[in-house]
């Protein structure tokens, strides 16, 4: 199947505040209050970007009726915010998150597989925004419900859009995993720290396995980000090229639980046209799955 071009995912903080009093451009904080694999970034007290929403992915674009971690939401979800937030055909989001590069990826990556592509994320996120001197708020916009139902295309035409455009080849189950084990049909990253993908720590969830799905690549979410940026398209390039086999076409990311893996998901994306080339995916249970089937093989580091 032949898939649509990604446009860049990214927007610089000077860009958005140019276009921030635009009444196109939704801004959109999804800042997660739980964050694992990497120290968190504590805020005395509540700081947003002006005129920007909170959308509570952990509630709202979860499936709640999975037994998984984090898992990827349902067509109804999505629909939902949709019509919470007035999310139109012609609506531009902007996506942040309070750690920088944490988990306002994975909300992108939601979007884009539900048919919404004029969606970016803020790289740099709030942090960014707060280190380049840019106007802070202590609260967030709310939806004028009145004012909602003016907007265009919202209701049963945008649902109707999203409905269409919806990629389903955008995940991957754990029996795809496990069958590439013997297929090779594509190439797995782990972007967990290195200690947990070699086994030699215990895993931050009860009943987990320590290790990793075997032949997988790992490729520690931190690295792919300067900061609380991501590295230039050049450096990014060069790194996934270095990892991956060179007839590799298809990559499926993996993490703790599907939040991280869409960073190294975007950096991917993000590294320029040549790698546009892959084929990107997300392993949605991750590890929380894998690790937690007892029937599954696992590898660790021989350290």
């Amino acid at each position: 199947m032949n898939r649509k071009p990604i446009n860049y995912p990214l927007m610089s903080v000077s860009c958005l505040y140019e276009k921030c009093n635009d009444d196109a451009v939704m801004i959109i904080d999804v800042s997660m209050d739980k964050v694992i694999g990497k120290e968190p970034i504590i805020y005395d007290e509540l700081v947003t970007i002006p005129n920007s929403h909170f959308l509570d992915i952990n509630v709202d674009l979860v499936d709640t009726d999975s037994a998984g971690v984090h898992s990827f939401p349902s067509q109804s979800q999505v629909n939902k915010v949709i019509n919470k937030l007035g999310i139109s055909e012609y609506s531009t989001l902007v996506l942040y998150d309070n750690q920088g590069i944490y988990s306002s990826p994975r909300a992108w990556w939601i979007f884009h597989t539900f048919g919404l592509s004029n969606v970016f994320i803020l790289d740099g996120g709030l942090p960014e925004w707060i280190k380049q001197g840019y106007p802070t708020s202590s609260e967030y916009l709310t939806i004028d419900t009145k004012n909602v139902e003016s907007l265009v295309n919202v209701g049963s035409d945008v649902i109707s859009f999203m409905d269409s455009c919806f990629d389903a080849r955008q995940l991957v189950s754990k029996q795809e995993v496990l069958i590439n084990l013997t297929d090779k049909k594509f190439s797995v990253i782990d972007v967990r720290a290195t200690a947990r993908f070699n086994g030699l720590v215990d895993e931050p969830r009860q009943g987990v396995r320590s290790g990793h799905i075997p032949d997988s690549i790992n490729l520690p979410f931190a690295n792919v980000l300067n900061g609380n940026t991501y590295k230039r398209p050049t450096e990014l390039r060069h790194l996934f090229s270095s990892i991956l086999p060179e007839d590799s076409k298809r990559v499926v990311f993996s993490c703790g639980s599907g939040i991280t893996a869409c960073i190294g998901l975007v950096a991917l994306i993000s590294s320029g046209a040549d790698t546009r080339l892959y084929d990107a995916a997300l392993y949605d249970g991750s590890w929380s799955e894998w690790g937690s089937d007892a029937s599954l093989p696992i590898a660790k580091s021989k350290i």
